[in-house]
Parts: C-alpha cells; sequence; structure tokens
C-alpha cells in the first residue's frame, strides 16, 4: 500500500534527525561534520532529500533520500554520499571497499525518461540482494553517489524504524572511519588476559567494532545472542531496540595482514558471551561451543 506525500515528507525528516542524533554520539575520530535538518527539499525522482552535514569544506556530502528511484511501488530509502566530483567520489568508495565492496555501477543508461512519470526511476528495479550493499552511481559524467538502498516495511503513521537508522548510522560512520586520518572507532578496551601483544589486540577490536558489517550481522540474527539467545528489546523494552554485541569469530592469529571481513566471519552476542568468547580458545565455533555448554547448564538447573 503506498503511503501518502504528506506522511512519506515527515517519515524522511524524522529518520533523519534520528541518524543525527546516532552520528552526533560515534563521529569522533572522523571528519563527519553532522548538521541537524530542519526540513527535507523535493528531489526528480518521486520523493525528497535531507543534507545531515558532509566531510568537511568541497567533500561528500551526507545525503538520505526517499523516493521511488529503487522502481518499486513504495518509496524506498536510500542513505549516500555526494559530490560532483568523479574522481574524489571513486577515491572515497575505493578506501570504504575493505567493508563496503561496490555491488553494481548505475548511470543514467539506467534511467527510465522522466516524462512518463514526470520522475526518474530504474527501468529495472533493485533485487532484494541488492538493498544493502554499496552501489556507485554517476550520472552524465557530474553527479555522483555512493550508498546504499533500504528495503525495510515502513508504518503507514510515520514511526520511524530503529534498525533502518541503526542501517543508515553505520554506513555514514564506516565509510567516515575509512578515509584519511580517521581514528578506530571509541569503543571500550575489553580484556584479554591470554593475548600480551597489544597491537594484535587493537587490530582485532577494529575489525570486531567494524560498524557496517557489524550492524548487518545484528539485523540477520534479529539482535539475538547467538550463543544464549538473549533478546535486549524482549528484556528491556523500547531502550533495548536495535541493541546488541558483534563478536568476530576469526582467531586473532589469522587477522594479520590485509583481510577482508564477511558478515560470516561475525556473530550477534550479548555482553556476558561476548566476555566469556574472549576467554575461550578462539576458535571459529567457540560460539556454537559456548552455545552448547549454555544449553547443558540450562537443562542441569531445569
Amino acid at each position: 500500500m503506498k503511503a501518502n506525500s504528506r506522511q512519506d515528507k515527515v517519515l524522511l525528516l524524522k529518520t533523519a534527525r534520528a541518524i543525527v542524533k546516532i552520528l552526533w554520539e560515534r563521529s569522533e575520530g572522523t571528519s563527519l561534520r553532522v548538521r541537524w535538518p530542519s526540513r527535507v527539499g523535493q528531489v526528480n525522482t518521486g520523493g525528497w532529500r535531507a543534507c545531515i552535514g558532509d566531510l568537511g569544506k568541497g567533500k561528500p556530502k551526507l545525503q538520505i533520500w526517499l523516493d521511488y528511484f529503487a522502481g518499486h511501488e513504495t518509496r524506498k530509502f536510500n542513505f549516500c554520499f555526494f559530490l560532483d566530483s568523479r574522481a574524489k567520489m571513486l577515491k572515497l568508495a575505493k578506501r570504504a571497499a575493505r567493508e563496503l565492496p561496490e555491488h553494481r555501477r548505475i548511470t543514467h543508461k539506467h534511467l527510465e525518461e522522466f516524462k512518463r512519470k514526470g520522475f526518474y526511476f530504474l527501468k529495472e528495479r533493485l533485487r532484494k540482494n541488492e538493498f544493502g550493499p554499496a552501489i556507485f552511481e554517476e550520472y552524465w559524467d557530474r553527479w555522483c553517489y555512493f550508498g546504499i538502498y533500504d528495503v525495510s516495511p515502513r508504518s503507514v503513521d510515520s514511526q520511524i524504524n530503529p534498525k533502518l537508522c541503526a542501517r543508515g548510522a553505520s554506513f555514514f560512520e564506516s565509510v567516515a572511519r575509512a578515509q584519511p586520518n580517521a581514528t578506530p572507532e571509541n569503543a571500550e578496551r575489553e580484556v584479554y588476559p591470554q593475548i600480551e601483544n597489544r597491537k594484535l589486540v587493537v587490530s582485532h577490536l577494529r575489525r570486531e567494532r567494524s560498524s557496517y558489517l557489524a550492524n548487518e550481522r545484528k539485523i540477520h540474527d534479529e539482535y539475538k545472542c547467538q550463543a544464549c539467545g538473549f533478546d535486549f528489546e524482549k528484556v528491556y523494552g523500547e531502550i533495548g531496540t536495535a541493541f546488541a554485541e558483534s563478536h568476530h569469530r576469526v582467531p586473532l592469529h589469522r587477522l594479520s595482514g590485509k583481510v577482508k571481513t564477511r558478515m560470516e566471519d561475525l556473530a550477534t552476542v550479548c555482553a556476558n558471551c561476548h566476555r566469556i568468547l574472549h576467554k575461550m580458545a578462539g576458535n571459529f565455533d567457540d560460539v556454537e561451543k559456548l552455545k552448547s555448554i549454555v544449553r547443558q547448564r540450562r537443562r542441569r538447573s531445569g
């Protein structure tokens, strides 16, 4: 069912403001300059756009779109960086490629003529597996975008989707941290009593805190601990929505050099299980072993 235009405009502005709030808390150590959006602007893709900041003067801008460009019956969200410089945008995408490899490229040749519906949209709509992966867009050798599209269902009462907001914020932060002079995410430093090499620990933490992929893993696992089944939202209510931790399955000694992290290398866990996992052997299947331990002890106590 199509949502009406007024509801979608309100939803876009609410979503943009929610993402800005997240980025205000997570932009330290990056060149992100986040701004509070006061309004949304109409675009030629059957929807609106909110501008929420940039990476510096003359650098790519952060934008959130809600429109029909993806070719579907309802408007879809697009989180992206924009700049009218192909060379600079290609550099940005290349630096982000370790975590966000380019899924496909879109040009003006893929667009349906404006006159058909009064706005631009894709001739062949985005498939389900193309929502989430990074897409590089370049039009008429001038306007370039690097971003992700989101297929999450939306409510008809303009209520924001916390998981969608988490995905958008994670995308912006991940790309920003891939740029020159950015620092790793300022996460707490867990204790690794069996590891003496601090450089190795920091390297592991940087990969484990890989924001975008970690968030995608959590969404896939529905934010439930894969070891004990703990569900933050079920236990804590709204404050626990879209909350969990991400554990890197790959042993520390395999993380030296350039290693491309995959979603399969990550597991969603609660804080308690996360600490216990770091006391284990460091094998890929530690999560499954811990899950078995939890089940056995529950049977004994039950």
